[in-house]
């Protein structure tokens, strides 16, 4: 349950990049490869570890100028912990 709860969040997300531009190249790659080492831990394809931190910090950096997908970053971290990723 709690991975498919994960897998809709990540999918929302995506959705959410799509919709926004991030003008901060670095920082739209950064979440880019973020999403992808999620997407396959989730998919039991490896990939590296999830960086909570990391998404926890752009959540803080994306915050002010997109704050629906800053929420939505926080509930994927959130979901991680949940599932021990």
């Amino acid at each position: 349950m709690e991975t498919l709860q994960l897998q809709k969040l990540i999918q929302k997300l995506h959705e959410e990049l799509n919709d926004h531009q991030i003008d901060d190249a670095q920082v739209q790659a950064q979440l880019r490869n973020l999403l992808q080492d999620i997407d396959k831990q989730v998919n039991n394809q490896g990939g590296e570890p999830a960086a909570n931190d990391e998404l926890s910090n752009l959540a803080i950096e994306l915050e002010t100028e997109f704050p629906r997908l800053s929420a939505t970053l926080r509930e994927v971290t959130d979901q991680l912990s949940k599932i021990g990723i």
